[in-house]
């Protein structure tokens, strides 16, 4: 199947992610490595961890791969309710600004058609910047990323699928300060315990998963003793 057979060249917008990942292998055994590059927002509220693991993807691909920041307007400081909405017209803006001034034809994304079951402000601008998503217009899912991506030969690339940081703060203003806290939390956790999500409620964090997880009474002293070095009270979902 012919993914990209409108376009001779493109820029993905590489997040660290299965799905972003996938649509950059495609993009390569389509097009080539000399007319495929991919581009990484490296704002504070995108962890750490998925910004070196966006690199190791576009090396091993052998793909040039840009970094870039985005000034999200003042409604994702706010936390907005469409926060997101706000957070990607910045970052696919920037990325636009790039594929024009290199000359990429197109501005690709990892979208598929799981995202479409979920409440994706974000997914809007896709449509406003003419952004194309392989994944989604062949109908295609997480599972089918997951084994397209699985295919990229480097195993120190870790897929661990996350929503940005900003998602993680519930009440009040997104600051710096408070997505540096989270980071330094999860951090801590998330390989021992894959999935989790500390939620900011000010003085309170509330210890989620992505999928909910049995924690048994020393796993809670251990999250506790780590999210107690940030946060007054914690609680579990």
């Amino acid at each position: 199947m012919k993914y990209f057979k409108d376009y001779k060249s493109c820029i993905v917008a590489l997040s660290g992610g299965v799905d972003s990942a996938a649509v950059l292998k495609l993009a390569v055994d389509e097009l080539g490595t000399d007319n495929v590059a991919a581009a990484t927002c490296v704002n504070p509220h995108v962890f750490n961890y998925e910004i070196k693991n966006a690199e190791l993807i576009a090396n091993t691909l052998g793909v040039k791969w840009y970094t870039f920041t985005s000034t999200p307007s003042e409604e994702f400081f706010k936390n907005a309710a469409d926060k997101c909405y706000y957070c990607k017209k910045s970052v696919i803006g920037e990325i636009t600004k790039i594929a024009e001034k290199y000359g990429y034809q197109a501005v690709c994304d990892g979208s598929n058609k799981d995202d479409l079951d979920d409440y994706r402000p974000g997914m809007k601008i896709l449509n406003e910047y003419g952004v194309f998503s392989p994944l989604l217009e062949a109908g295609m899912g997480k599972k089918d990323a997951e084994t397209i991506a699985g295919k990229i030969n480097n195993a120190e690339i870790f897929f661990n699928t996350e929503s940005c940081a900003a998602t993680r703060i519930k009440t009040g203003r997104i600051t710096e300060a408070r997505l540096e806290k989270i980071e330094k939390i999860e951090d801590k956790l998330r390989y021992n315990y894959p999935g989790i999500r500390v939620r900011d409620y000010g003085e309170t964090a509330r210890i989620e998963f992505k999928i909910k997880k049995h924690l048994t009474r020393f796993d809670r002293e251990i999250i506790e003793n780590v999210v107690r070095k940030f946060f007054e009270n914690v609680e579990f979902e």
